[in-house]
């Protein structure tokens, strides 16, 4: 599986990276595909204190030019000050249980270590979300869950249980927030340096660097109630829910 930077928006391969993106997401849950663009169209050079975004792509070697071979896309920011923040993975169906996340969650996490040290800061984590079914969903979303962690487990990624972060809702013809888990891979730091008060601590920068709410806003205060102690457990632990019956 070959894994590579998309650096054209109007590449056939770009186009074909946003009809997976809204395939494979929820309306809720995706930002407008033209923001990614964007992004790709105004990148600049890393330097102190520039935020950098990377859009990753994966196809079978040799048809990397071929739009229906897209097996997956991978779109995320370097942060600095923060750490490396994944946003959206995608894999298309045709490609599942190929190791497609697996390559493409590991050149996300190489990517950030050299932003990191272009930027001359260390890498203490990269941090991605999830959304988790409803406890009345359909079997097969809740088996899409379960692998899905599985998935994260085996990339090294940790859970954060304790902490429902409710996001804004993409659609508009929704408003009520949407519940995340979120999930973190130790990079330069030790995991057991983890603790409770630097777990709350990453929420609320994520809540403020990325979606702009600040304590006192409803989405930031529910997602850090009064006596919220986040911790880090197996990303598989996550994987709670209808699968667990079927098993």
């Amino acid at each position: 599986m070959l894994c590579w930077e998309a650096t054209d928006a109007a590449d056939p391969m770009t186009v074909a990276a946003g009809r997976l993106y809204e395939q494979t997401l929820a309306p809720e849950e995706r930002i407008p595909w033209e923001w990614i663009e964007r992004s790709l169209r105004t990148r600049v050079e890393l330097k102190p204190g520039t935020r950098r975004r990377h859009l990753l792509l994966a196809t079978p070697e040799g048809r990397e030019g071929d739009p229906d071979s897209l097996a997956g896309y991978a779109y995320g920011a370097f942060m600095p000050g923060f750490g490396g923040y994944l946003c959206y993975m995608g894999v298309a169906e045709w490609a599942r249980r190929h190791g497609v996340g697996s390559r493409l969650m590991e050149q996300f996490f190489r990517t950030m270590s050299l932003d990191a040290g272009i930027a001359g800061e260390p890498l203490p984590f990269v941090l991605w979300e999830s959304h988790r079914p409803e406890p009345d969903a359909s079997d097969a979303d809740w088996k899409m869950w379960n692998a899905r962690v599985k998935l994260f487990d085996r990339v090294g990624g940790l859970w954060m249980e304790g902490v429902d972060f409710q996001s804004p809702s993409w659609d508009a013809g929704s408003v009520a927030p949407v519940p995340l888990q979120l999930f973190l891979k130790p990079m330069e730091v030790n995991a057991a340096s983890f603790d409770a008060e630097r777990l709350k601590a990453i929420v609320g920068n994520l809540h403020e660097q990325v979606y702009r709410n600040q304590p006192g806003d409803s989405l930031y205060d529910a997602t850090l109630p009064k006596g919220v102690a986040p911790r880090l457990k197996p990303a598989k632990a996550a994987g709670k829910g209808r699968e667990m019956a079927m098993a």
